[in-house]
């Protein structure tokens, strides 16, 4: 069976449909026992589902400020 390691690797090429049938045989029965990695696959889905979408988002007032601030603090 394939590793989370492996998984995470492979993740992109999974999505795009670009591995070969062993392979995708393998990372699907991974992901039939293993949450974490179901979890990050359904994660990233959303956020290119997010990304993709061309509308905008308005922050509630206040929140922008905040949001430059953590990130800044991050960084």
């Amino acid at each position: 069976m394939v590793s989370c390691k492996k998984l995470a690797q492979s993740l992109s090429a999974y999505m795009d449909g670009n591995l070969d049938h062993e392979l995708c045989c393998e990372i699907e029965k991974h992901l039939s026992v293993c949450r974490r990695c179901s979890v990050l696959l359904d994660s990233v889905r959303k956020v290119l589902i997010v990304s993709g979408d061309e509308r905008t988002f308005e922050l509630p007032m206040g929140n922008e400020d905040r949001l430059h601030a953590f990130l800044s603090s991050r960084m």
